[in-house]
């Protein structure tokens, strides 16, 4: 008899632990669905914001600010946002940035793309704890220097010595170089513990107006060259410093010659017009006349760099060869007080 009972209480106890057990296992797993339902609203809502600066901040020209959001992390792909499991496609978005913007503090930029006439707003992103490292004393440099936003997070050195460079625990590091040949890039002593891709370099080869670039990051302690592409006009050129990788910079950049290519039917078109008008002095349909080409040139060779994988090197020219008669041709009709092509 007492064996029996005290097997009844051991296994009272075993029901109690096991009920226990299990009353525990679906509180955490409401407390989990709810942590998880609640971060997934947060994100929407950060999210949400995010697509309300990008609105707002594409439509204004040469602006900067400093734009307070919650502290998340903030993906950023060829057209695509996403925090943490939200993510939103955007057909034909220009947002040149990290990939990864970590931080509270966002820094927001536009710069007014053109060649020779303008064509969209190039909007760029980046966080305050991305350290930005010019080298150089080039008039190139100063005037990146100049024109990259003031609440970037930046240092400027005129010669490159790694031993100079400093780890200030930024989870990111972007180097800036300027002409500096054909040599390899030492990295430095002090970044080498920092991730792979989290140290990379932009190498400019040319001036303001247009050049190549080569994009670099860490492997294993050494900067490793990851692609060239090209750019045109400082715009771009501040696009590519924003831009961490060359496969982030060339899928904005063709979305940017998508537009260019556009407005150059809009000015053809327009152009045309003008050339067919029987009431306009002969300087003025000679400078129409001689437009019409450089203009078809330019949306053609936009037209196919905004397909081109890589970018094509003869279509960058085209544009470049063409932009500065073109630009010539208008300050023409602007002399002889002709409606302006551009």
């Amino acid at each position: 008899m007492r064996n029996k009972k005290a097997f009844e209480i051991q296994f009272n106890w075993i029901f109690v632990l096991i009920a226990g057990a299990a009353i525990l296992v679906i509180f955490s797993l409401v407390i989990f669905k709810q942590k998880s339902l609640s971060e997934q609203s947060t994100n929407s809502i950060a999210l949400r914001s995010i697509e309300s600066v990008v609105a707002g901040t594409s439509v204004s020209t040469d602006v900067s600010s400093l734009i307070t959001v919650p502290d998340l992390s903030i993906g950023v792909d060829c057209g695509k946002i996403s925090i943490g499991k939200i993510s939103k496609q955007y057909p034909r978005l220009v947002l040149f940035s990290p990939s990864l913007i970590k931080g509270n503090k966002i820094i927001a930029q536009t710069l007014s793309f053109s060649a020779p006439y303008k064509s969209s707003n190039l909007l760029f992103m980046t966080s305050q704890q991305i350290k930005y490292i010019l080298i150089g004393d080039s008039p190139l440099i100063k005037s990146i220097n100049k024109s990259l936003s003031s609440e970037i997070n930046k240092e400027i050195f005129s010669s490159y010595d790694p031993s100079k460079i400093k780890n200030s625990n930024n989870y990111k590091v972007r180097f800036v170089f300027d002409n500096i040949g054909s040599s390899p890039l030492t990295f430095p002593n002090s970044l080498s513990k920092m991730p792979d891709g989290d140290v990379t370099a932009l190498k400019i080869t040319g001036n303001l107006d247009n050049g190549v670039i080569d994009f670099y990051e860490n492997n294993a302690g050494s900067f490793v060259n990851k692609g060239t592409s090209y750019y045109i006009g400082k715009a771009a050129l501040i696009g590519a410093i924003y831009a961490d990788t060359v496969e982030h910079y060339e899928c904005n950049i063709k979305n940017v010659f998508a537009r260019h290519g556009i407005v150059s039917d809009v000015y053809l078109s327009r152009t045309t017009d003008l050339n067919n008008d029987a009431f306009l002095s002969s300087e003025c349909k000679q400078a129409y006349s001689t437009s019409l080409s450089l203009i078809s040139n330019i949306g053609a060779a936009s037209r196919n760099l905004a397909r081109a994988t890589p970018l094509s090197q003869s279509d960058v020219n085209i544009i470049i060869g063409s932009s500065d008669p073109l630009s010539i041709q208008n300050k023409e009709t602007q002399k002889f007080s002709c409606p302006l092509i551009y």
